[in-house]
């Protein structure tokens, strides 16, 4: 059984999250790479949880998908 570290694990959530707000605009990854000023392969990848975003980048995606960016830390 693989295990998978907690970075991995937020990284598949976001990149699903993204994909969702995605094809929730219909945009296509190429009409989203656009907007963003990146290659539809760095889209394709961020959807699959294979790029490691910064702060200032998901920020920018949100915002390019009509989005905001939301943390909530709670205690364990």
């Amino acid at each position: 059984m693989k295990t998978v570290s907690h970075d991995e694990e937020l990284k598949t959530v976001l990149a699903q999250q993204f994909k969702e707000l995605r094809l929730k605009n219909k945009l296509t990854q190429s009409q989203l790479a656009d907007r963003l000023g990146v290659e539809k392969g760095q889209v394709s990848r961020i959807e699959n949880g294979r790029y490691n975003l910064t702060l200032a980048s998901i920020d920018k995606i949100a915002a390019a998908l009509g989005a905001r960016v939301s943390f909530e830390l709670q205690p364990n």
